[in-house]
């Protein structure tokens, strides 16, 4: 009996010991979820879900310059006359940039020059002789051949008279012929009264033609001897040809061995090297630009060939270093995306021009570290210096008006899912928050493309969730749409 007694008691207080635990525990979820509810969140702790475009970047910074540089060099021994620019100038094709002084270079070309004169006038004087043979040979060329084509058109007249000739008296001949079988006809089927007379007839215009027929043949048979006086012409006319050519090319021969006969031509060498040098002492811009870099002085000697710099403003690009992380990523045509301090705000549209995919181990890049990246200027009108420094966001991929969240928003992965939580409005300025689970698509610069779920665009979602469930009831201070 007392034995019964303890284990009854021993019950009794285990008993009030699981409701102790239990009150407690309820005490604390419900002190959990109270300070759950009180919890005020940030403005920036929760976000709207929008359909916008998103995009993946790859930044770069830089500074503006020209894909167009013209790097202007001139003599570094002649003294700078006249200087027309100074750094910051415009200049058109073709303005004089700078004029060297070209005086002592002047007077030594016109000591060369008379000097020159002389030894070209006995040149000249035997050149002259040389080139009269020459046009002798062509005249008597032009007179042989002449003569030859004479005796050539004379044969060929007597022939075409011969065979005109000819067949005149084939044609004659064969009227006569005709004229025969008529009579022959005429006087088979005749009577008897006329028989006599038509035999007469026929027999005389039969004896007529007998006399033509051999008055034919004895022509033909000279007919080929018209033919061999043409063919004797054209083998004397091709003689005269060959003989005329080789009294020209002996000739031309005289004139060629000038080209090849040994003289000095350093002077004339001299000559075209000193007017290359005085038509150079004018330095005029071969483009328009604007003269960014300037090595010279009037009145002195330049120290270096360089003396100046003028680039083209038209053609602006931003130069700068790209990660290796991106550098594969990128490629020639891709957009990209333009601020400066300078233009605040603004975003200048450019594209990827050039991607310099090597690094010398040796160079300061390779210290630096990046691959270098030229993004071309797209707008004329930007209103970027040469100078300035840029920021560049290069679009590697981009989605077009997609349903998209805070990335911070997306809690979960991709073993148990992908969810966020919507806030929705409650009473007294509060939200209660549901889980929804998502699927998640293209990653862009801040926000995330949400490809399924129970999501609409303008739908509250918490971001950085950090110690809420499903059902809370919090304080938001939301974002204006």
């Amino acid at each position: 009996m007392e034995k019964r007694g303890k284990r009854i008691k021993g019950i009794i207080i285990l008993l009030v010991v699981l409701l102790i635990i239990g009150g407690i525990a309820f005490f604390v979820r419900n002190a959990i979820r109270g300070a759950a509810s009180k919890m005020s969140f940030r403005s920036d702790t929760c976000g709207r879900v929008k359909c916008q475009d998103l995009v993946n970047y790859s930044n770069m910074s830089g500074s503006i310059s020209s894909s167009d540089k013209l790097i202007i060099t001139a003599d570094p021994t002649l003294k700078v006359k006249k200087l027309n620019v100074k750094v910051g100038d415009s200049v058109k094709a073709g303005d004089i940039l700078c004029e060297f002084d070209s005086t002592k270079l002047k007077e030594e070309y016109d000591a060369m020059v008379k000097n020159n004169e002389k030894a070209a006038g006995a040149e000249q004087h035997s050149h002259d002789l040389t080139v009269r043979q020459l046009n002798k040979a062509k005249e008597q060329r032009r007179e042989l051949i002449s003569k030859a084509q004479k005796a050539i058109n004379t044969a060929v007249e007597k022939r075409d008279r011969a065979y005109d000739e000819y067949n005149r008296k084939v044609a004659e001949y064969n009227e006569l012929s005709a004229a025969v079988n008529e009579a022959y006809m005429a006087w088979v089927n005749a009577g008897d009264e006329d028989s006599a007379q038509l035999e007469k007839a026929y027999k005389a215009l039969d004896t007529k033609l007998s006399s033509a027929d051999t008055l034919l043949e004895t022509m033909k048979e000279a007919l080929p001897e018209y033919d061999e006086a043409i063919n004797s012409a054209n083998e004397a006319y091709n003689q005269a040809v060959k003989s005329g050519d080789e009294l020209v090319q002996s000739a031309q021969d005289a004139i060629d061995a000038e080209k090849y006969s040994i003289s000095d031509n350093s002077a004339d060498k001299q000559l075209a090297e000193l007017a290359e040098r005085i038509e150079k002492c004018v330095v005029k811009a071969e483009k328009g630009g604007v003269v960014t870099e300037l090595n010279i002085s009037e009145g002195s000697v330049p120290e270096s060939v360089n003396i100046m710099t003028v680039e083209n403003t038209d053609e602006l690009v931003v130069a700068g270093k790209v990660s290796e992380s991106d550098i594969l990523k990128l490629s020639e045509g891709m957009e990209a995306e333009i601020k400066t301090s300078a233009t605040e705000d603004k975003i200048i549209k450019g594209t990827v021009k050039r991607i310099e995919r090597i690094i010398s181990s040796n160079s300061a890049e390779a210290r630096m570290g990046g691959y270098t990246v030229e993004v071309s200027i797209d707008d004329k009108e930007s209103g970027l210096l040469i100078g300035m420094s840029a920021k560049v966001k290069i679009i590697l991929d981009k989605r077009e008006n997609v349903l998209s969240v805070p990335y911070d928003a997306i809690s979960g992965g991709e073993n148990e899912g992908y969810f966020v939580y919507v806030a929705t409005p409650a009473e007294d300025g509060k939200y209660v928050l549901s889980k929804r689970s998502v699927s998640v698509g293209f990653v862009g610069d801040y926000y995330t493309e949400i490809t399924s779920g129970s999501l609409m665009e303008g739908d509250i979602v918490v971001t950085d969730p950090y110690g809420v469930i499903d059902g809370d009831i919090i304080e938001l201070r939301v974002p204006e749409e």
